[in-house]
């Protein structure tokens, strides 16, 4: 039996966001059917990337923030 999984990172601003920082929420779908869950992160909405569900940049606070996204994903 063959099963579909997929993650995703994604920015879930709320209801009544003006600026500041946004809570990085993950999707973990498994044939279809998701969960969804907070990384207990939050960044700032200039600085992400969509395509990738990562942080741009190559700073070292950008580079470990990266890096336990990818923790997280492991």
């Amino acid at each position: 039996m063959k099963t579909n999984f997929s993650l995703l990172f994604y920015l879930k601003k709320p209801k009544n966001y003006v600026s500041g920082l946004v809570p990085i929420y993950i999707r973990i779908t498994v044939n279809g059917e998701r969960a969804e869950a907070t990384s207990n992160r939050e960044c700032d909405p200039n600085l992400w990337n969509s395509y990738s569900g990562r942080l741009k940049g190559t700073t070292e606070n950008i580079r470990s923030f990266n890096a336990y996204l990818d923790g997280l994903q492991h």
